[in-house]
């Protein structure tokens, strides 16, 4: 008999089986980018994981093992930035099949040493197995002080949504990589925006820092399983509903052209797409102007206001065919068994 299930019905799971979070020093667990326990002076410890399958989450056909490398980490480093935090320490863990030849090996170490260099996160220990198929595993500690550590269950009705960067690139750089026969009358300069994206995203952390620390942030978590699912996540922790616009929705001009090849919606990708590791949040009331300032002269990422919160508890796009509920309609990780 089959049994289907997603990523959120195992968090139910097995939160509920292990009972109440209550351990010593324990601010967040389940129900957040990292789980959160008190540091030192008025600091904390940031701590989450992310594993990587091959044929689930990456095809090395197409994936060279150094971007890959990079990724493996990037990943994790972006939910540190979504707490405002500074990425510490990492464990890296391992499965390989035989099939991997030590050359594969050495260029994905290459990949996640480079980012955790450039990061400033070293790596302490790890794990590594023979497996049957190839499983990578990331740990990555960070730091943020008590007072700036952001949450997803503290935003407020009546916010301003934002997102950094644009939306839709990674999952529309998955498809060039898995069908680039279909692309074939593009420049490689038309599609190298959303190759890049896929293959080797870069975690905003530095914008996080700016963010956490400006006081002026509600909520906030990073894009990993698309902004549908993302702010129902903010909005169920926050219980607060969310309205969002279609047309303000950030794309990279190509995306629309990428999409009609496609045959898909660039909304679709946009709200359900995943893996942008663009950060997620709200703005307190009358803060906006002063946020975007701040951003400017620190930092220069691009922000875009995408909705605002409001009462209730849906999440719903507003577009030239009226509204549509789209709460966790983004990538959810599934599976059956049977």
């Amino acid at each position: 008999m089959a049994t289907d299930w997603s990523e959120l019905d195992l968090i139910r799971l097995f939160s509920g089986k292990t009972g109440a979070l209550d351990g010593p020093g324990l601010i967040e667990g389940i129900g957040d980018d990292c789980a959160i326990f008190k540091g030192p002076e008025g600091s904390n410890w940031l701590v989450t994981t992310d594993m990587l399958v091959e044929q689930v989450h990456f095809d090395r056909s197409w994936h060279p093992a150094h971007l890959l490398g990079r990724k493996s980490v990037a990943v994790n480093l972006s939910d540190i930035a979504a707490m405002g935090g500074t990425p510490v320490y990492a464990l890296t863990s391992i499965a390989l099949p035989e099939k991997i030849d030590r050359n594969w090996v050495e260029q994905w170490s290459a990949g996640a040493a480079e980012i955790l260099k450039e990061f400033g996160c070293t790596l302490i220990g790890g794990d590594t197995v023979r497996g049957p198929a190839l499983v990578i595993n990331i740990v990555i500690l960070g730091s943020a002080t008590q007072e700036t550590t952001l949450l997803r269950r503290t935003a407020r009705e009546g916010e301003n949504i934002y997102v950094s960067g644009n939306l839709g690139s990674a999952a529309a750089g998955l498809e060039i990589c898995r069908q680039p026969v279909l692309f074939t009358s593009f420049t490689d300069e038309d599609l190298a925006p959303f190759k890049e994206k896929h293959l080797n995203p870069s975690p905003r952390v530095e914008l996080g820092q700016i963010l956490a620390a400006s006081g002026m942030v509600g909520a906030m978590q990073d894009i990993s399983d698309g902004i549908a699912t993302d702010l129902a996540h903010i909005c169920t922790r926050s219980s607060v509903g969310a309205e969002i616009k279609a047309e303000l929705l950030p794309a990279e001009p190509a995306l629309e052209d990428v999409c009609r090849r496609l045959n898909r919606p660039a909304v679709e990708l946009q709200l359900s797409g995943g893996e942008d590791y663009e950060l997620l949040f709200t703005v307190r009331q009358g803060r906006d102007e002063e946020l975007l300032s701040l951003v400017q002269e620190r930092n220069r990422e691009a922000l875009s206001k995408v909705g605002r919160t409001v009462a209730g508890d849906t999440v719903q796009l507003r577009s030239a065919d009226g509204f549509s509920d789209i709460a966790f309609t983004g990538y959810q990780h599934s599976g059956s068994s049977g």
